[in-house]
């Protein structure tokens, strides 16, 4: 094979791997040495092999959920991640504004106003009310009062208010209302929905993204209302206030421009405290009234509604005394999993607040319904012995109580006792009637609190329903007693006074009297829950997650869900039916967290309690809030035990009142004026990032970025550039990558050519502050970006999809279509008469075939040849075909072209049934009889339609042969019966027979044997002929009959792949069969079956070969450069680049499309290097770009649309799969079936592969240059050449040293830009100079060495499959290998750099080099130092069994790899392609070295064992079945497992690399670096392995057997 390239050629490479094969370096023996001394390995294999032995005998024992209680297992904590519960509590009103509501909505129809009432006061509907006008206007055209803008913006703190405000809009205006929350800006069909809406009710977060990135969806000036609900956090750097400031405040000010805004809030001032005075007060307001642009408005001080709005809530103080009642019993020795540890904390909590009666009526609950973990993998067994220790603890508990040692309160804390009366009191006050009763809401602050007191107030209230329900039946008259007894035990004067007072309440009486009753389970019945006094329900986030989990269905088979269906209790309404039976007065009593403190109304409400103290005066207001009764009370539990509260009732009521007279006597009223002159600015002389500077305010045609932004977007653009994930992980890595500030300068990423990084600041501006002066120098920098195209007109960095459309846009051409080719023939044969067809003459031959022949044909009128008769000319030079047969050995087949004939119809009728013939007698599934027929349409979807035809000796049509045959065919079977009995004991010519009881099997028979049925069998077990045959088939013959001397039919092969290993071929013996048992095979010509054994083998490979002919006529007419490239390579070359794996070929396109698209790459590379618009950016994008241009998708649509996906070759040579030309099954349900396997179409996968395999193969065969003319003669790449290739820093002076290092290193003689070197060796933390960085070049050294590597694995072993290629690249080119090469030739003295972490990195690495003592895989820092290894289980080891010593590294600095891999891509840039192959193998020879020395073996499949990567080797050798992990020092002792040895790492540090199969561990290690723990653990294990291949037959078992299990 030769290339027309004269720089790089074949031969080049050969010498290379010559020169590399002679090698006598010293570091070849290091460089895959195995981590360990034999003597350590042996020792470190044995205390392997003796944990897993003890593991899998554990577990054969004591059962594989026993096992994984024990097994180690690194667990991240699961933040709870709650939320809340949407809530729809929208009515229509129907009603009149009362007098303050309609003066205030008169306030905001005329400017923008904050309106300030209470809770329940009607601040939402003095929102609808003011949106129905605007709505009203907007539809009228009405300017004056809403302009024509077309939408109502309406943002609410959180999605719950954003759902309830929702449902109350629609339900209230007839309008399109829709809502905006975080998912709204990922969702195109959302925001075509938010587009279209009238009213758009937003959180703050979506709608400031909306409004930063889709101002075509969402913009402030179509908008004419601008409602703001909870407008106090319109402050700070809260989104309300980035909103107004961004978007709203420099709109110009006019009814066309800015939109009316009206603000709702109960507390405009919440960050205030008792001590702030009225000075501050004006101060907070001012900045909330400016930066709302909008006049609070509230009551008058003399308004008659202004102090009840904020005063008609009664306020009280609850004192109680804490204490602790009890300890729970321990839960150590119950063997729990580790997952309810704080799960079960919760008891003791709940224990202690409310004491142990209502601990035990919750636990016993909890014991029922709670249910396996199986998020955490909890056992069976574990959620028994959970269930076991609730009764436990409940029984506990009832047994403190019945003894009375459960406090002085018969089982309650003082606060529960307190609690218990508070809400008999309160609720007997209403007792009279349903619309009488009180409603109220409990807030607590643990859900855990929330659900038990719940339970416990439902068993009080059902049996006092149950007691109230049977007085009833029995019509006593002392029905009421139960009532007056509870009646009798409170006092309400008692718990109405303040805290000081509370201590002093007798509630003793209650409990007492009670104790033993109220914990009966209750009856169902719902007119006696209605009678009993407590009617409760609970509002938590996530009930049934209190104790993972509380699922019906995991506890209850399908029977005890319908019993228990009321009465279980971790179960939570909607919120909708608790609300509504709430205001029904179905519900009295609401037990809630904080999920219900803000944007729940419940007109019914009250009372409140805060079971717990106030956290804040938010928290204050928003709780007092709920209750909107008359004469509400609000209830306040307050420790007496500790003397300072962090907020009494007392100061959160006076600074609310505060507040509210502070504003009611407000009488100066103003509004801010924007100024607004900056946008007036004449900037038509200035640049655009200068003019941005003087207006602040840099607009595209779909977003806008402002001083406020333009440091968040500059950030975000930075760390949206695709950058290494090692440069992510610490501040000081990423800053690399990020903006730096200096006082009049920004300096941008590295990346950006020198001559576009840096930003100066204008002097007009030098004097601002310097915060100001950092976000005009990054707004002018993001008007850089956008010029770049480094963002597009929304602002936001580039996406995927950004850069491939617009790449396609403006690099890739269309690709070119195909001109129409008539490869296939448009009409059948039978519209042209005469029919012309061409004679192929199939000429087989071999040895024993021609003897085989010869015994058929005694005469020349015997002999035959069959032929094929083409409708179209065939190529002149066919290849010798040939086939390996078991029994008649090697088969050749050589096809001459004989001439033409003109065929009339009736010949061409002979002529197809002869072709349906002998495929009925060679190919038809005999197990499922399915008959060929002929038809012309079919050779129309053939390429070279053809059909077999017979020759006579004088290469002829043989027509009285095909004539017998057709005849012989088309006999009956009882005719065929008939012929075998007028055999004579003489045949004249041996014929082709099937026994009747044997039908699929034929056999030859030559002559009468002699014998006769009854002579004597073969075999001593049946002593007759006629015996064997009427017991084995329950025949009976004559026993006279003849017996005929026959041989078996020779075998049919099914497949065209013949083995490489060749065996003698296997002689058929002679047998005897009855004559009357035959008949007559449907071709009984033994010749032409002979002739028709291999025939499908040929044909399939003739097909084959003339797909590829019709290949290159197709490519050398519609794509030249492409048809001239492949007409000189070989066929057999082309057909393997067009056989998809379908094909079960012995070789497919594998090989050469993992080669093509490393060649592809280094195209893409060069061309994006080369192109003007693409040459200056970040690697990272170039890497995206290089991807589309590579893609599946790309390639696929080329080889669809240049038509070379018609000539692959997908389909096997099986019965199912491939069929002869022209034919089809009789069976018509199977036709259609026929025609889709004959036209099968490869996948778009395939199609993309054969384009790769393509390029791969022209480059072999003709070079890097052909490649690249042909990959843009189909559009998938291109060549513009247009980039400036003037070194602008040539002025540079570059030191010798490094010259001549480069040269050494690289082995190369000159260069012509020396200054690439020192761009190659410049990293990234160098700012200060004018040089980019390494990482251009290193992207483009990638795709050198990958070229380089993978030709040269190609060429070395062609029987190598692409999964051992794919792992030996790696080898080859990983950051271990590398940083080797890189290091022993002292490229660390020569890398310029600013990062304080690298010189300690590279002398200790360094260092670990000079030692050479262990192998490549473990190379880093520490050399000198003791490591451990370890091999752990579940089960105990003494920890004097294992201790061992090693050398423990750090992972290899990738500085070093990336710096080998830039100084490629310069050579590559400055040299060519040639040299920087050259320069590739030269650097990479150390390693291709020892691969050569270590494959030298006489075993063909040589062992790579220590040549491959140690972690993909294991994958490669136990298939996927184990699990590979590094744990750090610090959490590897948090594991769970027990390890075992003397000495330790006393500060935890280093890496613990785990090799691991389903929990059962392989091998550990510890080493000072995560990379080097995976890689010497790995290594472990494959060595282990090897060693001992029954371990791994055991472990693939048990790893079956254990996937039954969590």
């Amino acid at each position: 094979m030769k290339r027309a390239s004269p720089h790089w050629s074949p031969e080049g490479t050969r010498a290379t791997m010559k020169t590399i094969k002679k090698s006598n370096t010293q570091e070849k023996d290091f460089i895959f040495r195995s981590p360990f001394k034999p003597q350590q390995q042996a020792q470190n294999i044995q205390t392997c092999l003796e944990s897993i032995h003890r593991d899998l005998e554990y577990i054969q024992y004591h059962g594989y959920d026993e096992f994984t209680k024990r097994r180690a297992t690194y667990l991240d904590d699961d933040a709870d991640a709650a939320t809340k519960d949407n809530e729809n509590l929208g009515s229509a009103f129907n009603g009149t504004l009362r007098d303050y509501q309609q003066f205030m909505l008169e306030r905001a129809k005329k400017r923008n106003t904050i309106v300030h009432l209470g809770t329940g006061m009607g601040k939402t509907l003095i929102a609808i009310m003011l949106i129905k006008e605007f709505l009203g206007c907007a539809i009228k055209g009405n300017v004056a009062a809403g302009g024509t803008k077309s939408q109502i913006l309406f943002l609410v703190p959180s999605i719950a208010l954003a759902v309830q405000h929702t449902d109350s809009l629609r339900a209230n205006l007839p309008c399109k209302v829709e809502t905006a929350c975080h998912t709204s800006s990922r969702s195109a069909r959302a925001r075509e929905s938010i587009a279209a809406a009238d009213v758009v009710v937003a959180t703050h977060g979506s709608a400031l993204d909306l409004l930063n990135h889709y101002q075509d969806i969402l913009s402030l000036t179509d908008v004419s209302l601008l409602v703001i609900d909870e407008c106090h956090y319109a402050t700070g750097d809260h989104n309300y206030a980035t909103i107004l400031r961004k978007y709203y405040h420099p709109l110009k000010e006019g009814k066309r421009q800015r939109p009316r805004i009206l603000g709702l809030t109960a507390s405009p001032l919440i960050n205030v405290s008792i001590r702030t005075n009225e000075e501050k007060l004006q101060s907070l307001l001012s900045e909330f009234e400016s930066i709302m642009d909008s006049r609070l408005v509230g009551f008058p001080s003399d308004h008659k509604l202004g102090n009840s709005s904020f005063s008609n809530v009664e306020q009280k103080v609850v004192g109680y005394e804490s204490r602790e009642i009890v300890i729970l019993p321990n839960q150590g020795n119950w063997k729990l999993h580790w997952s309810r540890k704080n799960e079960i904390n919760q008891l003791q909590y709940l224990c202690n607040e409310v004491g142990l009666r209502v601990t035990a009526a919750y636990v016993s609950k909890l014991a029922r319904e709670v249910s396996r973990n199986e998020f955490d993998q909890e056992t069976s067994q574990q959620c028994e012995n959970l269930k076991s220790y609730l009764i436990y603890v409940e029984n506990h508990l009832n047994e403190l109580i019945a003894q009375d040692k459960a406090g002085p309160y018969g089982g309650h804390t003082d606060k529960m006792r307190k609690l218990e009366c508070l809400l008999t009191t309160v609720l007997k006050e209403g007792s009279g009637s349903m619309e009488q009763t009180p409603v109220g809401i409990v807030f607590v602050k643990q859900r855990i609190t929330a659900i038990a007191l719940c339970n416990y107030f439902r068993i009080v209230g059902n049996e006092q329903a149950r007691s109230i329900d049977e007085e009833t039946r029995a019509q006593k008259p002392d029905s009421d007693n139960h009532t007056n007894k509870l009646n009798e035990c409170t006092d309400e004067s008692n718990v109405f006074e303040d805290a000081e007072n509370d201590n002093s309440m007798d509630f003793t009486a209650f409990h007492k009297n009670n104790a033993q009753t109220i914990l009966h389970v209750p009856e169902k019945g719902h007119a006696a829950r209605n009678s009993a006094m407590f009617r409760c329900d609970f509002v938590v986030r996530r009930a049934t997650h209190i104790f993972k989990y509380m699922n019906k269905a995991n506890s209850l088979d399908k029977h005890q869900l319908e019993e228990l269906e009321d009465d279980w209790l971790h179960q939570m309404e909607d919120i909708r039916s608790i609300i509504g039976k709430l205001r029904l007065r179905e519900t009295n009593v609401l037990f809630a967290t904080s999920i219900v403190e803000e944007g729940v109304d419940v007109e019914a409400c009250s009372f409140v309690i805060s079971f717990d103290a106030l956290q804040n005066v938010k928290s204050f207001i928003q709780m007092k809030g709920r209750a909107r009764q008359k004469d509400a009370r609000f209830f306040v539990f307050a420790d007496s035990g500790i003397n300072k509260q962090h907020l009494t009732l007392e100061n959160a009521s006076s600074v609310e009142t505060m507040v509210y007279r502070f504003i009611a006597k407000r009488e100066v009223e103003y509004i801010r004026e924007f100024n607004s002159s900056r946008d007036n600015f004449k900037s038509c002389l200035l640049g655009d990032e200068e003019a941005a500077m003087h207006r602040e305010l840099y607009t595209t045609s779909m977003s806008s970025v402002d001083l406020s932004s333009s440091k968040s977007l500059l950030n975000r653009y930075s760390l949206s550039v695709p950058i290494d994930p090692s440069n992510r992980t610490s501040k000081q890595a990423i800053s690399l990558h990020m903006p730096l500030y200096k006082d009049h300068s920004l300096v941008l990423p590295t990346h950006i050519p020198p001559d576009m990084r840096v930003i100066n600041l204008p002097s007009l501006f030098n004097g601002e502050s310097r915060k100001k002066k950092h976000s005009l120098m990054a707004l002018a920098a993001c008007v850089r970006l956008h010029r770049l195209g480094l963002l597009n007109d929304r602002l936001l960095p580039l996406s995927d999809a950004d850069m491939k459309s617009w790449l396609i846009e403006n690099a890739l051409n269309d690709i070119p279509p195909c001109e129409v080719i008539p490869l296939r023939s448009s009409e059948t044969p039978r519209k042209s008469t005469p029919i012309v067809v061409y004679l192929y003459k199939l000429t087989q031959y071999g040895k024993i075939f021609n003897e085989e022949e010869n015994s058929f044909s005694s005469g020349d009128d015997k002999k035959f040849r069959l032929a094929l008769a083409s409708l179209s000319p065939l190529p002149d030079d066919f290849p010798i075909l040939s086939y390996h047969h078991s029994e008649l050995g090697c088969i050749e087949c050589n096809v001459s072209f004989v001439g033409h004939e003109q065929l009339s119809e009736y010949q061409w009728d002979r002529l197809t049934d002869f072709h349906c013939v002998v495929f009925n007698a060679r190919w038809r599934r005999k197990s499922k009889p399915r008959w060929f027929s002929f038809d012309d349409d079919l050779l129309t979807k053939h390429r070279n339609p053809y059909v077999i035809g017979c020759l006579d000796s004088n290469d002829e049509v043989h027509w009285r042969f095909i004539d017998s045959i057709i005849n012989d065919f088309s006999r009956s079977e009882d005719s065929r019966k008939k012929a075998v009995r007028s055999y004579d004991s003489k045949l004249i010519s041996p014929r082709v027979c099937c026994p009747i009881y044997n039908p699929t099997t034929a056999y030859i028979l030559y002559e009468a044997s002699g014998k006769k049925s009854e002579d004597e069998f073969a075999t001593s077990e049946f002593k007759s002929f006629r015996e064997y045959y009427a017991t084995k088939y329950a025949l009976k013959i004559n026993p006279q009959g003849k017996m005929f001397r026959a041989r078996r039919i020779w075998e049919f092969p099914q497949s065209s792949n013949t083995s490489d290993a060749k065996p003698q071929a296997k002689r058929i013996p002679f047998i005897d069969i009855p004559q009357e048992l035959c008949s007559e095979s449907i071709v009984a010509d033994p010749l032409l079956i002979l002739h028709l054994i291999v025939l499908p083998q040929l044909l399939y490979k003739l097909e084959r070969f003339l797909t590829v002919l019709s290949l290159i006529k197709h490519a050398t007419s519609n794509y030249p450069t492409l048809g001239k490239c492949l007409s000189t390579i070989p066929v057999d070359s082309i057909t393997e680049a067009l056989t998809a794996k379908s094909c079960c070929e012995a070789t497919s396109y594998d090989r050469l499309e993992w080669l093509g698209d490393a060649v592809l790459k280094l195209l893409h590379t060069d061309a994006l290097l080369k192109w003007k618009r693409t040459s200056f950016l970040h690697e990272g994008y170039l890497s995206l770009l290089r991807s589309a241009m590579g893609s599946n998708e790309r390639l696929c649509n080329c080889a669809k649309i240049t038509g070379i996906a018609d000539f692959i070759l997908l389909a096997p040579l099986t019965r199912a799969e491939w069929k002869p030309c022209g034919l089809r099954h009789l069976t018509r349900a199977v036709v259609e079936d026929d025609d889709n396997v004959r036209l099968m179409k490869p996948s778009d996968k395939v199609c993309a592969d054969v384009i790769e395999s393509l390029i791969g193969i022209i480059f072999l065969h003709h070079g890097i240059h052909s490649s690249m003319s042909v990959a843009c003669e189909l559009g998938i790449s291109f060549n513009y050449g247009d980039a400036d290739d003037t070194v602008t820093w040539s002025d540079l002076s570059v030191d010798s040293k490094l010259i001549d290092f480069a040269a050494s290193f690289l082995g190369v003689e000159r260069f012509q830009s020396p200054q690439l070197l020192v761009e190659a060796t410049t990293h990234q933390s160098c700012l200060h100079k004018p040089v980019p960085s390494y990482q251009r070049l290193e992207w483009i050294g990638d795709a050198v060495l990958c070229l380089a590597i993978r030709e040269w694995l190609f060429r070395f072993d062609a029987k190598l499959a692409v999964p051992r290629l794919v792992v030996l690249e790696a080898t080859l080119e990983c950051n271990e290998s590398l940083a080797f090469l890189g290091f022993k030739e002292g490229l660390c003295k020569f890398i310029d750099h600013r990062d304080s972490r690298l010189p300690n990195r590279f002398e200790n690495f360094q260092r670990d080099l000079e030692k050479m003592e262990r192998g490549l895989w473990c190379t880093g820092k520490n050399a000198g130092l003791s490591a451990r290894y370890f091999c752990f289980s579940p089960t105990y080891v003494s920890p004097s069994q294992v201790h061992f010593r090693f050398f423990s590294p750090i992972d290899p600095p990738k500085v070093i790899s990336d710096v080998v891999e830039a100084l490629l891509g310069a050579a590559h840039v400055d040299l060519g392609f040639a040299q920087g192959q050259k320069a590739a193998l030269h650097v990479i020879r150390p390693i291709l070295q020892s691969i050569c020395s270590l494959t030298v073996s006489s075993d063909p499949s040589w062992n790579v064992r220590g040549i491959l990567h140690p972690k993909q080797h294991l994958y490669q050798m136990t298939g996927g079945i184990v699990r590979v992990r590094a744990y750090k020092g610090d959490k590897f002792r948090g594991l769970g497992i027990p390890w075992f040895c003397s000495e330790g790492n006393k500060d935890n540090e280093g890496y613990i690399g785990v090799v691991s199969c389903k929990g059962l561990t392989i091998a550990a290690v510890w080493e000072s670096s995560s990379r080097a723990a995976i890689n010497v653990s790995c290594s472990l294990a494959v060595d282990l392995l090897a060693a001992n291949p029954h371990i791994l037959d055991k472990l693939r078992d048990f790893h079956l057997i254990s996937k039954k299990y969590p």
